[in-house]
């Protein structure tokens, strides 16, 4: 009796020409084995055909037509099909690597050097996972997510933000986050943290490196973690405020302009936001649309400006020498500010901004030099 060779025609689509094999043998009631004796072939081979191992080429698919009856071109053609399904996908997966590695390339890498964000400089096989290892994230979209919503809640506070870099801004926010993570701090306490500031004004009498830690666990203390992050190129940015948490609240500030003097503004500038203002925004700009036509980026300045050193003193200077001071010595100006308890630098800064004393006076010396760094995290 002759056997007749029926076609096999699945009505789905198989992912691998094995499967087509599979199908048939089964069909037919043909162990792997048996096929594999019939086609002179070992049963291992057929076997990685089958699980797609290993191609089918015109040799073989010349042996499965004699045994099945299937054209070789039938096994050919279900072998290029598969192929070129492989290049393809190979392809999308290499474009999607490389847009990955592109975004990657994107982020300011020597800025998140500095900031010990990361602890060398990654290959760019290596660089999407360890960027997102850096910032916390399990993916570019989770990155996305994450960060864009945090910077479209912000208010930047920064001096330009016509050429600012938002992914060094989202690197400099990064960091404090970190490093205000590692502060531990009691629940937060208003009337407790508004009271201590008349102390911390007080320690701006005394250099930076001798009350910068003091500063950090007096905060923490009421509730307020004090992230000191150096500034990152491009941003601008001199400080931050945000919740953490209901009960820890962040301020940063950075090293932008390398004086004591602008960190201890930007420290009570944010300090307001802290006490004043909302506990859903990440502030880092000037807010145009405070109620009463007042910013409340204004509401800050004027908050940490009279902390600092009040009006009265500002009065006092102004009767005293005049209100446009041109020459004046230094003996004689630091005696002025002791005998209010102010620190000479930020008595000048404040005397600047007021126009009271011109920006090129040689009193400039007066200010003093500071700069951050940051410990491994």
């Amino acid at each position: 009796m002759t056997t007749q060779n029926v076609q096999f025609r699945p009505d789905y689509e198989p992912r691998l020409p094995g499967e087509y094999l599979r199908r048939i043998l089964s069909e037919r009631g043909i162990k792997i084995v048996d096929f594999a004796r019939r086609t002179g072939r070992p049963t291992k081979a057929i076997s990685e055909i089958i699980s797609g191992k290993v191609a089918i080429t015109p040799e073989t698919a010349i042996q499965f037509e004699r045994v099945l009856g299937e054209g070789a071109g039938f096994w050919l053609a279900l072998e290029a099909k598969h192929q070129l399904s492989l290049a393809r996908l190979r392809e999308d997966i290499a474009d999607t690597k490389n847009s990955a590695i592109s975004w990657a390339q994107r982020f300011p890498i020597g800025e998140m050097l500095k900031l010990k964000l990361l602890d060398k400089k990654p290959i760019p096989s290596e660089s999407v996972d360890r960027i997102l290892r850096a910032f916390g994230v399990s993916s570019i979209s989770a990155w996305e997510h994450h960060w864009q919503e945090r910077l479209d809640l912000s208010r930047f506070k920064q001096q330009n933000h016509n050429k600012i870099d938002p992914l060094g801004v989202a690197v400099w926010l990064r960091c404090a986050e970190v490093t205000a993570d590692r502060i531990d701090t009691s629940p937060y306490a208003e009337i407790e943290f508004r009271s201590l500031l008349s102390d911390i004004r007080m320690l701006t009498l005394k250099p930076w490196d001798e009350i910068s830690q003091e500063l950090i666990a007096l905060c923490a203390n009421v509730g307020v973690a004090v992230a000191l992050v150096p500034s990152v190129a491009k941003t601008g940015l001199r400080g931050a405020a945000y919740w953490a948490k209901k009960d820890k609240a962040v301020i940063v500030v950075s090293d932008r302009l390398k004086h004591e003097e602008n960190v201890w503004f930007s420290f009570f500038h944010e300090a307001c936001h802290v006490l004043e203002h909302s506990k859903k925004a990440v502030f880092i700009d000037k807010d145009k649309n405070g109620t009463g036509g007042r910013g409340i980026e204004e509401d800050a300045d004027r908050f940490s400006a009279e902390t600092i050193i009040p009006r009265v003193i500002v009065d006092e200077f102004r009767a005293t020498y005049g209100p446009k001071v041109v020459h004046m010595t230094q003996k004689a100006f630091k005696r002025f500010a002791e005998k209010h308890q102010v620190a000479p630098g930020l008595l000048l800064m404040r005397l600047q901004h007021d126009d009271i004393i011109s920006h090129k006076t040689p009193l400039a010396r007066l200010k003093r030099k500071v700069e951050f760094t940051v410990p491994h995290h």
